[in-house]
Order: C-alpha cells, then sequence, then structure tokens
C-alpha cells in the first residue's frame, strides 16, 4: 500500500518530549508501536509534523488540528483511490480553497476521500478554453448544437468553459476538471479511528520461487496468520501446490516489530519465523513486548534469527519505559540515592546529561525508544552477528 504521509509525532509531558516517525497508512501494530514509543497518557497530546506524498502536496499545511488515528483512517482511503477517486477528491479541496478555506478538517476529508462518485470528472480539461469545447462538442451547449462545423471553431470557448465553471463552482485538478454533482457521503462520523490488536500475531505472505513454474501457472501469494496450527500450514502449502517449505519464500506483511515488516525469508528461514510468532505471543500475553523492543534495538537486531535468539533470556536484563534520555536517567538515579532537601540544593549545579552518559557506559546500557534497558550483570550486550547458532527456545 502506497504511503501517503509521513509524521513526526511529539509527545510532551512536564518538560519530557518524546518523538518518533511513523509512515502512513500504518498497520494497528505499527500505531500500537508507536504508542509504546511515545508512552502518552490520558492528560498529554500528540502532536504531528506532517509531510504528503508528491500527489497529495496540496495538503500541506491545509490540515486542520489532525489527530493521528484519523489522519491514518485518511491515508488508508487515499490509498485505495484510483485516477477517478484522487481526481474526485482533489477537486473537492479545491472547491473548498476556492472559497477561502485555510484548512479542512481531517473528517471532512475522510468524507471527501469516500466521495468519488459524487462528482464529474472531465479528463484532459486543464483550463477553461478546454472545458468549453468539452462542453460544446457533447452537447451540453444547446445553443450551438446545428451550427456548422466552420461556425463551431469560432466559438469563444474559453468564455463558455469559464461561464460553466463559475455557475457550477467546479476547480482543475491534476486530472482535470471536477465539479460536484450529488451529496457527500458523510462516513467518518460513524468510523471507530481506535487501533485494534490484529487477530494475528505475524502476518505473512508466502509464494513460490519467482523462477519455478511457468508464469500464468504459478498461484497467487497465500496470506497466512502467525501463530498458525500445522493442519493451517500444510493448507496453506497445499494452496501453492506444495508439501513442504522446498521453493516456497516468505515476507512479513505485519508484526509487532515494524522494523521486520516487509522482510523477505526462503525456505530454511520460514520455520523460524514460524517460531518467533509463537514467542512474540507469548511475550506479548506476558506483557514484556516493550522490554523485547527495547533489547533488539540496543543489540541492533535486524534479522529473524538473531531476534529468535534473543526472545529467551529477557529476565537477564534490566528494563525501565520511563527513561528515554541521559537527563532521565540522571535524575532517576540522584532521586534514588539522594534526599530531597539536599538534591534540590545540588541539582542545579549538576550536569544532567554528563551524569547520565557516565552512569549508562558505566552500566553497559543504552537508551532506546521503548526506555532505558541494560544488562543486569553489567557486561555489555551482545554481538548478535557473533553468536553461534542454536535449535528452539524456551520462555521462562
Amino acid at each position: 500500500m502506497d504511503k501517503i504521509f509521513r509524521v513526526r509525532a511529539f509527545n510532551s509531558t512536564d518538560g519530557d518530549c518524546r518523538e518518533a516517525d511513523l509512515a502512513l497508512p500504518a498497520t494497528d501494530y505499527e500505531l500500537l508501536d508507536l504508542m509504546e514509543q511515545l508512552q502518552p497518557t490520558s492528560s498529554s497530546q500528540i502532536c504531528l509534523e506532517i509531510h504528503a506524498a508528491e500527489e497529495y502536496n496540496y495538503l500541506d499545511r491545509k490540515l486542520q488540528e489532525p489527530g493521528l488515528l484519523q489522519l491514518n483512517a485518511l491515508a488508508k482511503r487515499l490509498a485505495e483511490l484510483d485516477a477517478q477517486g484522487m481526481a474526485a477528491f482533489e477537486g473537492l479541496v479545491c472547491m473548498d480553497l476556492q472559497k477561502g478555506e485555510k484548512t479542512i478538517p481531517i473528517p471532512l476529508l475522510i468524507d471527501y476521500a469516500h466521495s468519488g462518485n459524487c462528482c464529474h470528472v472531465v479528463e484532459d480539461a486543464m483550463t477553461d478554453t478546454d472545458l468549453g469545447r468539452f462542453l460544446a462538442e457533447n452537447g451540453f451547449v444547446p445553443e450551438v448544437a446545428s451550427i456548422p462545423d466552420d461556425a463551431f471553431e469560432l466559438l469563444d470557448f474559453e468564455r463558455i468553459g469559464k461561464t460553466h465553471r463559475e455557475a457550477e463552482g467546479g476547480a482543475y485538478t491534476g486530472f482535470g476538471y471536477v465539479e460536484r454533482r450529488s451529496e457527500l457521503h458523510h462516513v467518518s462520523a460513524a468510523m471507530d479511528f481506535q487501533p485494534r490488536k490484529p487477530p494475528y500475531t505475524i502476518l505473512l505472505n508466502i509464494a513460490r520461487f519467482p523462477n519455478t513454474g511457468a508464469p500464468d501457472s504459478c498461484p497467487e501469494p497465500v496470506p497466512v496468520q502467525l501463530p498458525a496450527s500445522v493442519e493451517e500450514l500444510r493448507d496453506a502449502l497445499a494452496k501453492l501446490g506444495k508439501p513442504d517449505w522446498k521453493g516456497v519464500m516468505a515476507a512479513i506483511l505485519d508484526c509487532p516489530v515494524p522494523s521486520l515488516n516487509k522482510d523477505i525469508f526462503l525456505e530454511e528461514n520460514i520455520p523460524q519465523v514460524i517460531e518467533w510468532a509463537k514467542a512474540l505471543r507469548t511475550m506479548d500475553e506476558a506483557g514484556c513486548l516493550p522490554k523485547y523492543k527495547a533489547l533488539l534495538k540496543a543489540a541492533d537486531c535486524a534479522e529473524v534469527t538473531e531476534a529468535l535468539r534473543l526472545a529467551g533470556p529477557l529476565e537477564e536484563y534490566k528494563f525501565d519505559p520511563t527513561l528515554h534520555t541521559e537527563e532521565n536517567v540522571a535524575a532517576a538515579f540522584l532521586a534514588k540515592n539522594i534526599r530531597g532537601d539536599l538534591l534540590e540544593r545540588i541539582l542545579p549545579h549538576i550536569n544532567l546529561w554528563q551524569l547520565g552518559a557516565g552512569l549508562l557506559e558505566a552500566s553497559n546500557g543504552a537508551l532506546t525508544a521503548y526506555g532505558a534497558i541494560s544488562r543486569k550483570d553489567g557486561q555489555p550486550f551482545q554481538d548478535m552477528n557473533d553468536q553461534p547458532g542454536q535449535g528452539g527456545m524456551e520462555m521462562s
């Protein structure tokens, strides 16, 4: 699915600011992951810095107080539109701007995105002259229906087009001329924008290797929701005409660790993905996914083999989701070790960043978007590229 917006989200609470980047439309897991990074409270408000894709750059600075979840719903719909729908949407936006509107509420934009069939679109009519000729040639100007061809070319097409456009309140877009023909579909009021945890832990797409068999004989990719039973996996392979994973490739479409979305795996790694899905579900049920994702970041883990290897020994690590800057680390250390009145006197004289950085270095800890993490024994994080392969794993 094409990305419509790129956003930087900020959550500022009591002078403490967290930020994270996300491309929209985002999956529910990607939205939930963003919330784990920003850690908003009921009293905090997420602010957005938004950049629209080139096809929708006319929306830049035109979005009225956008909420992240509503903006994501708009992005999902825009990513589904064909050229006709994109033309209608742009036309409806331009009609508002022509009326002097400076910004447009997201719910109204969602309605516009669902109202493509409420508009007329004249492709390739980019000027009043183009529009006027189209109207005259297609019977929309009865007065000129019977005039000779040589006289037809003498018509003031620009005036005809301008008169019609102004009367109808139409607008020109990158796709041509657009005007409304009926009432909008008011769908936003009934929409539920809250993200929901998906029924799967990993959504996998499996397919044959591209070079196996004639192109017209290759089955379509098969979606698989993991964890899956042995029977469900056999059924998915059967749809590909395969008895096992040999000659099969897979791609992660969605999972709780968005950094591994879209990764491609060949036959020998697919069983590891299946095992990883089981481990993720176990960690999710235990409420320790943020700790695990912090560990993946700290260990610079970017492969499912490494992620599976790290899924077991979480009890070896200390994790604090409230700490995400050196200043946070220093303040927490001082609050734990110095009495309140003394702390108030010396705090203005302490370089919190320098102290926090020193504490992290001494403990071999790391700051991540999910919080601070370190090994309980104070040893450095394992270099996963140097670790020997292991089979299976146990969750404690």
